[in-house]
C-alpha cells in the first residue's frame, strides 16, 4: 500500500477526480486529474454529472496531482 498523500492542512488526499471534455476515450479533447478528500470527490461528482461533465473517481493519488480547487471548475 502507498503512502497517503495530504494537502497542506493535513485532509489525506484519497481520491483522483478524472475530468474529461469531449468524451473519456482516447480521444478526450483534455482530461484534467485533481486529487481530492472523499467527501469533496463526492460532491464535486455529483455536482460534475448533473452539469453534463464526464468524470471518474478512483484511488490512483499520486504525489504531484494538483488540488481539487475549492470552489470548483469554473467555466
Amino acid at each position: 500500500m502507498s503512502k497517503p498523500v495530504y494537502d497542506s492542512s493535513g485532509e489525506a488526499l484519497t481520491h483522483r477526480i478524472t475530468v474529461y471534455l469531449g468524451g473519456p476515450d482516447g480521444g478526450a479533447e483534455l482530461a484534467m486529474e485533481y486529487a481530492a478528500t472523499w467527501t469533496e470527490a463526492t460532491r464535486f461528482t455529483a455536482a460534475a454529472v448533473r452539469a453534463g461533465l464526464i468524470v471518474t473517481v478512483d484511488g490512483r493519488i499520486r504525489p504531484g496531482l494538483r488540488r481539487l480547487p475549492r470552489n470548483g471548475l469554473r467555466h
